[in-house]
């Protein structure tokens, strides 16, 4: 997700799709189902609107604390083949290469007003990396944890990628507890992909 503006209580929020935070076309708004966890564990439904380069996610935010935003795009499935990849199933094209399921989801953490500790809870999905903080600063680290089904994942392969820079910055395993950890070497916004296949 985009950045993430608040004003009167109002939380707006880009969305864009894109590799290394770089926009690579439009999603149809039927695929994204976007989704806000409050403070107190309740779950909003927030607005969606597009225009030509991204999608706007809004959603009031009435009480102090952290709120998750989620933007959930429902799984498409694409296939390799000599012309390039295609969407839908491998029975449907000669040459086929490859086929594989993708199922993206975005999330942000929004702290509004007095948030206090940030907990890092799981909120949502099968694959989801959970930060240790809401924000980090230069000079210091990245630390998460990567879940699978509400379980720690050993092994996964966590990449962390600056806008600034935009391109993957470092590359990381995560420990038998599936936890990882990354140094921010510039300012701005960061993304940790989160996608399974």
């Amino acid at each position: 997700m985009g950045n993430a503006n608040l004003e009167d209580n109002e939380v707006e929020i880009a969305r864009s799709y894109g590799h290394n935070m770089k926009q690579d076309g439009a999603v149809d708004p039927k695929r994204i189902t976007p989704l806000v966890y409050t403070p107190a564990n309740a779950i909003l439904t927030p607005s969606i609107a597009s225009d030509e380069n991204h999608y706007m996610i809004k959603f009031s935010a009435d009480n102090d604390g952290y709120y998750t935003a989620i933007a959930d795009m429902s799984a498409m499935i694409f296939s390799k083949t000599d012309e390039g990849y295609q969407i839908g199933p491998r029975y449907k094209f000669k040459n086929v290469t490859y086929t594989g399921a993708f199922h993206q989801m975005a999330k942000r953490v929004i702290p509004v007003g007095e948030a206090g500790e940030f907990k890092g809870d799981l909120v949502h999905g099968i694959l989801e990396i959970v930060p240790k903080y809401p924000t980090m600063k230069v000079g210091g680290e990245a630390e998460m944890k990567v879940c699978y089904e509400g379980q720690p994942l050993p092994a996964a392969e966590v990449k962390a990628v600056s806008q600034k820079e935009g391109k993957d910055i470092w590359t990381m395993k995560t420990d038998e507890d599936g936890a990882s950890r990354g140094p921010i070497t510039t300012d701005g916004e960061w993304i940790v992909p989160d996608q399974t296949r």
